[in-house]
């Protein structure tokens, strides 16, 4: 496994992440990464903290935000924005909160009317922030009815499960618009988790590109030579940059449905430093990093 300097694709108990906003900036510290975005789901709100712990551990802290749009498989777009954040966008975040926790909800009367006896409160007990599926999950492992998180996922609230609820409810293209105002660089996450074949991802991408998109999430711990070839492409024909990130979650295997993604650790043969270069000198604040 290749490491990075820049780490741009990073969760917090601010939403579905094991760790708080603070300490993922110190594990960041720790392990080499000198900028990290915190990119925690539809919610800024773990920003601040994370900011502040960036001044001690000398790592420059971009406010980001993995927005959840619809679509008929997973649609997630990652923003990072200027500081500071507009006014407007803040209160967009809030709205998007809200529709967070009105899934999840919806998640948990769907388990209730199959029988499987986890209670709001449950929920609401797990999480330190905004409401997510990993809560929801959480509370069924307490109640007994799962053994892990994973297993939870597998079992009652993954994609096909009898309890699950797509997110998202803004249109990814007006997702893309509406952050690019606020003057944002907006990311295409994890492209396979879309389920396009390549045709489709292409066309998908140039609608994005059309509504202010300026980069893809190439590399990653979970995708290998050949996917990060192929994405770096379809960067490249759409004149898009080249992003990296970890998608970091928790530092205990078992608690991510996902497995192990590490802070500052993507896969061989690891990016670019001409493409590092143009990413870096595009994000809020262009901070002075040079390395993998």
């Amino acid at each position: 496994m290749a490491r990075t300097a820049v780490d741009l694709h990073a969760h917090s108990t601010a939403s579905d992440g094991r760790h708080a906003p603070a300490e993922v900036v110190a594990l960041a510290s720790e392990r080499g990464v000198r900028v990290l975005a915190l990119t925690d789901h539809d919610t800024l709100r773990g920003v601040d903290e994370a900011r502040a712990a960036g001044l001690i551990h000398d790592v420059h802290v971009i406010a980001g935000i993995e927005i959840s749009a619809k679509h008929p498989a997973q649609c997630h777009l990652l923003a990072w924005l200027p500081d500071p954040v507009p006014a407007d966008f803040v209160s967009w975040t809030h709205a998007k909160e809200v529709e967070r926790e009105e899934r999840a909800r919806e998640v948990v009367g769907r388990l209730q009317a199959q029988g499987v006896a986890v209670d709001w409160e449950d929920v609401r007990a797990a999480a330190r922030g905004n409401v997510g599926r990993p809560h929801i999950a959480d509370a069924l492992v307490a109640r007994g009815h799962a053994a892990s998180r994973p297993d939870a996922f597998a079992r009652y609230i993954g994609a096909d499960c009898p309890a699950y609820v797509p997110s998202g409810r803004v249109l990814p293209v007006d997702a893309v618009a509406l952050a690019a105002d606020a003057g944002a660089i907006v990311a295409l996450a994890h492209p396979y988790s879309l389920e396009l074949d390549d045709p489709a991802l292409d066309a998908f991408v140039a609608e994005l590109a059309d509504a202010g998109l300026q980069a893809i999430e190439v590399h990653r711990g979970d995708q290998g030579i050949a996917q990060q070839a192929a994405y770096r492409a379809l960067a490249q024909r759409h004149g898009l940059l080249v992003s990296v990130g970890s998608d970091f979650h928790a530092l205990d295997r078992d608690a991510d449905p996902r497995g192990l993604r590490e802070l500052g650790v993507i896969a061989d043969p690891g990016i670019a430093d001409d493409d590092l270069d143009a990413l870096v000198s595009r994000l809020p604040g262009a901070p002075a990093v040079r390395g993998r």
